[in-house]
């Protein structure tokens, strides 16, 4: 987590609110869930998914998350959590923290740049929950701080580390040098601190051999920052050559909150960094397959409020991994899995929401916590996914790892208010499509250029109706229903503030 960096966020771009249809249109029977219309409506908006296309496969990694040393993920309810949730990849030990973390010994930190729980070890972190959920790991290597923390990182702490996973049978795939190290906020002992330069021959010259001698089969990746910052990417990209993979971190907003901004120009601007850190990377003489890491993202860099706990930043992480599939980035790790929670946030009434508490976390870890500055929220038990935690699982359940993407065509009428993420599955196809007004939406969905023309199709919603009841302390999950035999033209109406995935088989 970016802790101590000042985002200078300069401007945030208003939508206008509606579109479509006014007001929710609910089920049979007044469930909130998403209505299926036989009667076709040829004057709505029509989303169309090409069959013909072609595009990534979805990795089973872009579904992850950070879990890290401050918390016990030994409590009972992580495991049944995580295993619900369909997180395939988890990061340790920390965000910041890993630039002062030292493994050995079960875990220490430099300077009190942070917390460990005692129970919260690398061996009880692959032992006793990446073995048993068949997770992938992503290691943070520290790179701020020597053992006797009174220099930089020593390569050979991390080549010692990973030969001890190595040793110990566990499945480590990628091992990152240093969070980011680029910023000032970031613990860096070096004679030189920040600098891409002393950064890049210490990858070249000490990390990528040191850790691939102790493990041939380990992925080496480094840090790069958003496409902007010229100054440290153009030099570590050319200068640290070797590596195996690059890791980006993403938070647009820093303690004050915009809805529209998080789910508009927010996530246009994500996918033009991939277009541009693509660009900085084939300039550098990198290959094209060489893969990007989304090691961090979050709706707000710092203080926590409402926002992160209510349907739209749920809304904006689903977007973000259909952003990340459609550029076929394989990895990616939310921040956070468990162990936030904060009161002193943005509450501002402008932002959609019920909560008076804010948190960094897909999960609640039994609050109310006073440990954690939160002593006043409702019993929220363990385990219990937020809308982030949510939404993630409904994504992970109906656009497996495997789904190929396929190219899907949004009216200019709806600019950002509609946006549609399309798959091949099974013989079939899947589109999430998510409303991010606090209207109803009506439009048609299309399957152009398919072989079949008859579906028997379902329909997964998560929206406002669902995370209203979080008003009440009930933290419900989607709906589903089946609209049974259709053709390739399927009209629907999109509930104010949801993700809805059709599912044709």
């Amino acid at each position: 987590m970016q802790y101590y960096r000042a985002l200078a966020i300069a401007s945030l771009v208003s939508f206008a609110a509606g579109c479509g249809a006014g007001g929710s249109i609910p089920a049979a029977g007044g469930s909130p869930s998403l209505r299926y219309e036989r009667q076709d409506d040829t004057t709505a908006p029509l989303v169309a998914l090409d069959a013909r296309s072609r595009g990534p496969a979805v990795s089973a990694d872009v579904y992850g998350a950070n879990l890290d040393t401050w918390y016990d993920f030994l409590d009972g309810f992580v495991n049944p959590s995580l295993r619900k949730s369909g997180i395939h990849l988890v990061r340790f030990p920390g965000g910041s923290e890993s630039d002062a973390y030292h493994w050995e010994n079960g875990g220490s930190l430099c300077d009190n740049q942070g917390y460990i729980t005692p129970p919260a070890t690398f061996d009880h972190f692959m032992s006793r929950l990446a073995a048993r959920l068949d997770l992938d790991v992503a290691i943070t290597l520290d790179y701020g701080s020597n053992r006797a923390c009174d220099a930089g990182g020593q390569p050979s702490e991390a080549a010692a580390w990973a030969a001890h996973a190595l040793a110990r049978g566990y499945h480590v795939s990628y091992w990152t040098v240093g969070n980011e190290v680029y910023g000032s906020w970031e613990y860096d002992l070096h004679a030189h601190p920040h600098d891409p330069h002393t950064y890049a021959d210490a990858v070249r010259t000490g990390y990528y051999p040191a850790v691939k001698k102790a493990d041939p089969a380990a992925q080496v990746g480094v840090v790069v920052d958003t496409p902007g910052d010229r100054a440290w990417n153009e030099v570590v990209l050319r200068e640290a050559q070797p590596f195996d993979f690059v890791e980006l971190h993403y938070y647009p907003e820093y303690d004050v909150d915009n809805d529209a901004f998080l789910l508009g120009p927010a996530i246009d601007r994500f996918a033009h960094d991939l277009v541009r850190l693509r660009a900085e990377m084939t300039a550098a003489g990198l290959s094209p397959a060489l893969p990007i890491y989304l090691g961090e993202y979050n709706n707000d860099a710092g203080d926590e409020g409402k926002q992160s706990v209510s349907i739209v930043n749920g809304l904006f992480v689903g977007q973000m991994l259909g952003t990340l599939m459609e550029a076929g980035v394989p990895r990616s790790t939310f921040w956070l899995g468990y162990g936030s929670c904060d009161e002193d946030g943005d509450f501002s009434k402008k932002l959609y929401g019920w909560q008076h508490f804010g948190s960094e976390a897909l999960f609640s870890d039994g609050l109310p916590n006073p440990y954690e500055g939160c002593a006043n929220t409702p019993k929220i038990p363990g385990g219990t996914p937020f809308p982030t935690g949510r939404v993630m699982a409904l994504l992970a359940s109906e656009v497996p790892a495997g789904a190929q993407v396929r190219t899907v065509a949004v009216p200019r009428s709806l600019h950002s208010t509609v946006r549609a993420y399309g798959f091949a599955e099974g013989g079939g196809f899947t589109l999430a499509l998510f409303n991010n007004t606090l209207s109803a939406i009506a439009v048609r969905t299309r399957i152009r250029g398919s072989a079949k023309n008859a579906f028997t199709a379902t329909v997964a919603t998560y929206g406002k109706a669902q995370y209203d009841k979080s008003k009440e302390n009930r933290w419900i999950g989607p709906v589903e229903r089946s609209l049974g035999s259709v053709g390739t033209t399927v009209p629907l109406a999109l509930p104010p503030y949801s993700v809805s995935i059709l599912s044709l088989r």
